[in-house]
């Protein structure tokens, strides 16, 4: 138990074992001696040596099995590293075990999504979407003021992780689905507010399209995950109706400030929904490109926050005392408890 738990430190913190050893002052291969299980009881200065390398508690260690949770889902660049997604899966354990204890103690919302078991064709996805936002109260013309609350209404809980992942921009996963699991979309990084919205509605497409197919090869997975966000955003009839001929950088603009969505996805919307043909989608690339709104578009889309995840870590903290202990009740590092708090 103890192993597993320094495991999840170390790639939380992005440690390799060979570096954690050094920085407690011990040989090489002893991390790893005791993330396998070589060494079961390590000594209370071992321990004391790793919290104070990882910022983890020492209680943190002591506190039994983790829960498992499946591969999940990452919103990544393609030079996105291992490393990177093992120090995102490793804090979205934590988080994961704090929802687990807050299930039986705090008032949670009701789970309104479900998961889908047999596979969807692009025109199905867009229905899909469709139906996913009706349960969350949106009709096919609205824009969404809020993607995160909207979700949170509905059960899942959203988090902004502590600090940067590298190369990742999110990560989903629907832990004991079917036994009290909750489903979770997590965050990574400083990110625009458009950027952030297409993250967890994309985010969303997956625990809703793959939670129960998890066997589906990765890239149809994203195709499908992008195709329902962007159904989810901005709905066919919705599109329809803001991106009439003959459509502009300007009307992409408009489109961005009415429904939260970036330039460059409205443009990919246009051409999967046959509204501009392949010369014009490749017109815009190369006009988005020239203005350098490829790292910065114009209008700024405000930056959503999670509000539920405060609420969990707050209920199970207390008020009382400093914020050192306060994260020492939930077993959380004081960077990690500041981040999730600022939610």
């Amino acid at each position: 138990m103890i192993g597993e738990r320094v495991r999840l430190a170390r790639e939380a913190c992005m440690f390799t074992q060979a570096e954690l050893a050094g920085s407690i002052g011990s040989p090489a291969g002893f991390v790893f001696d005791i993330e396998s299980g070589r060494v079961l009881r390590p000594s209370d200065e071992t321990i004391q040596r790793i919290a104070s390398a990882t910022s983890y508690p020492v209680r943190f260690f002591h506190m039994g099995a983790l829960p498992e949770i499946p591969d999940g889902h990452y919103r990544r660049l393609k030079r996105g590293t291992s490393k990177s997604a093992k120090q995102l899966r490793a804090q979205v354990r934590q988080v994961v075990e704090l929802i687990e204890q807050a299930e039986a103690t705090v008032s949670l919302p009701v789970i309104r999504i479900q998961p889908l078991r047999e596979q969807a064709e692009p025109l199905n996805i867009e229905r899909i979407a469709i139906d996913v936002r009706k349960v969350l109260g949106f009709d096919d013309r609205e824009p969404i003021p809020n993607v995160i609350r909207a979700l949170e209404r509905a059960g899942v809980v959203v988090v902004r992780l502590p600090g940067a992942v590298i190369d990742h921009d999110g990560f989903s996963a629907w832990p004991s689905f079917g036994m009290g699991g909750r489903p979770l979309v997590a965050l990574s990084g400083d990110r625009s507010g458009d950027r952030d919205r297409l993250t967890v509605a994309h985010e969303l497409g997956h625990l809703i399209l793959h939670s129960l197919r998890p066997s589906t090869p990765p890239d149809q997975a994203e195709k499908e995950a992008f195709r329902f966000a962007s159904a989810f955003l901005l709905p066919y009839r919705a599109a329809r109706e803001a991106m009439r001929a003959p459509i502009t950088l300007r009307v992409l603009v408009s489109v961005k400030a009415t429904y939260g969505t970036s330039i460059a996805m409205g443009a990919k919307r246009a051409a999967d929904l046959g509204l501009v043909t392949r010369d014009q989608f490749v017109s815009f690339q190369k006009q988005i490109s020239a203005r350098r709104w490829r790292t910065h578009e114009p209008v700024d889309v405000p930056r959503e926050m999670p509000v539920l995840i405060g609420k969990i870590v707050t209920s199970l903290a207390g008020k009382g005392g400093s914020v050192f202990e306060q994260a020492d009740r939930v077993a959380l590092p004081v960077f990690a408890f500041r981040s999730l708090m600022a939610s």
